[in-house]
């Protein structure tokens, strides 16, 4: 169920908003949902890194201009095991690296501050 919300929202969030917009909505969903640290981390991660995949895919679709390839050209010119990779490849190796850390450790925080909130004694 978190997982399906976190892809609902996130999706729809992202794309009106910017690139980060991902992290409140684990945020708040895991503060919400999620009953344990391994479950908010790694949901939260694992539908970050979907969508962000998923969506890359398709920009890379249906775009008309090999963006991915000419942009991962500048960052392999030195390496040259790395020319025979598609672009493509790299750019959605590189998105996943930052998305599973920013999605995870959102979700985490969400759920870290609710146990926070209920421990204060009132």
């Amino acid at each position: 169920m978190l997982y399906a919300l976190i892809i609902l929202i996130g999706g729809l969030l992202s794309y009106f908003g910017p690139w980060w917009i991902i992290a409140p909505v684990c945020f708040a969903l895991c503060w919400w949902k999620a009953t344990s640290g391994r479950q908010a981390f790694w949901t939260s991660a694992l539908a970050s890194t979907t969508l962000w995949v998923g969506y890359g895919g398709y920009l890379y679709a249906i775009s008309g201009v090999n963006l991915a390839d000419k942009v991962m050209g500048i960052f392999t010119t030195g390496a040259p095991a790395l020319a025979a990779v598609p672009g493509i490849v790299l750019a959605l190796t590189v998105a996943t690296l930052i998305v599973v850390l920013v999605g995870g450790v959102a979700g985490l925080a969400g759920l870290s501050i609710r146990r926070f909130f209920d421990t204060v004694a009132y």
